[in-house]
């Protein structure tokens, strides 16, 4: 009796791992003369020349990474550009160049040298339908002719990668979450599930830079109390008056690239609007003295910020985003090197 125990016990466990591995991602390698390939990994990406959101619902953008082993004795030439073709039943895809990106680390390898006995990781980007079956056929170029080489086929279900798809567009729920914790105060479930960031301090360097501004239209600088309460107003200010659009136009790699359309009270008009109540109490009060004007200004500058115009930013701010350990941490800077603290509390791109 316990020996049929025993032995039913063990049979449950290896009927386990076999389903396990059945249900992994982990694809078959085919063998080929001369060749021999698998599917790496493969994940749904955006790349620059796609926004990620195409005409057709249905169709996405795949980056495939292939495991190659050269079998021959001569080096061989297969790589992204030249060699690698997508199979739709009879019909043929082609690879699409442009869909290469380096900035996320989407490098084409033109020359896709693989030496003798030797592996290599090769990259291929296609478009395709979401939930469908693909071959992908393999054509290696060898370099001794007297090589003779035969297409190689992997299948590609992209059902396999269907969880990749559904997380595209998280670096745009994190950038749109950081700026509302960062610069708004305003609560944002994103930002805990998708951000990376030491938030006490972003938020201080943001009101430092607020703090910047501000005394720039002050004869002596304010003290640290009535920066703290000026920063309080202004940021609901913001709150309320600022929109943010984000778009994901580059995901791979745990990299990605958000664009940002940004309105927002902008302070470069701070100067001229506090010019005209300085002018006001001088014309009131026939005093030119400059703590007497700094006092009055202070007063009206709650009411000073809340009627800033809101402008849109006349171009969009483009922003890098890293994944580590399944959160995205967000460049302190633009692509042009401009602080984001500029951007969302002095309100401008530049």
């Amino acid at each position: 009796m316990k020996k049929w125990v025993l032995f039913s016990v063990v049979s449950v466990f290896i009927f386990l791992l076999s389903a396990c591995s059945d249900s992994g991602e982990k694809a078959s390698t085919e063998k080929s003369k001369g060749l021999e390939a698998s599917i790496e990994s493969a994940s749904y990406i955006v790349s620059e020349s796609d926004d990620g959101v195409s005409e057709n619902e249905n169709l996405a953008i795949m980056a495939i990474h292939l495991k190659v082993k050269n079998l021959s004795d001569s080096p061989m030439r297969l790589s992204g550009y030249d060699g690698i073709k997508l199979y739709d039943g009879e019909q043929q895809i082609n690879i699409n160049p442009e869909l290469y990106n380096r900035d996320i680390g989407l490098d084409i390898d033109t020359g896709g040298s693989i030496g003798a006995g030797k592996s290599k990781t090769v990259l291929a980007i296609f478009e395709v339908t979401k939930d469908k079956e693909y071959e992908i056929g393999l054509n290696p170029l060898f370099d001794n002719p007297e090589e003779e080489s035969e297409e190689l086929v992997l299948k590609l279900d992209t059902k396999k990668y269907a969880a990749s798809y559904e997380t595209l567009q998280d670096p745009a729920k994190a950038l749109k979450a950081y700026v509302d914790q960062i610069y708004y105060n305003k609560e944002n479930p994103d930002y805990e599930q998708l951000v990376s960031a030491d938030k006490p301090v972003l938020q201080e360097s943001a009101q430092e830079a607020f703090e910047t501004e501000i005394n720039k239209v002050f004869d002596k600088k304010l003290d640290d109390t009535d920066i703290e309460k000026l920063y309080a107003t202004y940021r609901d200010i913001l709150a309320e008056k600022a929109e943010v659009n984000a778009t994901i136009i580059a995901n791979a790699n745990d990299k990605a690239i958000v664009e940002v359309e940004v309105s927002t009270p902008s302070l470069k008009t701070l100067y001229e609007d506090v010019y005209e109540y300085e002018r006001e109490f001088r014309e009131n009060t026939g005093s030119y003295d400059s703590q007497e004007i700094d006092k009055y200004v202070l007063s009206k500058l709650p009411k000073i910020l809340n009627a800033l115009e809101v402008n849109e930013l006349s171009d969009p701010v483009e922003v890098s985003l890293t994944k580590k350990d399944g959160k995205w941490t967000i460049e302190a800077v633009d692509k042009y090197g401009e602080s984001l603290d500029t951007v969302f509390v002095k309100g401008s791109s530049y």
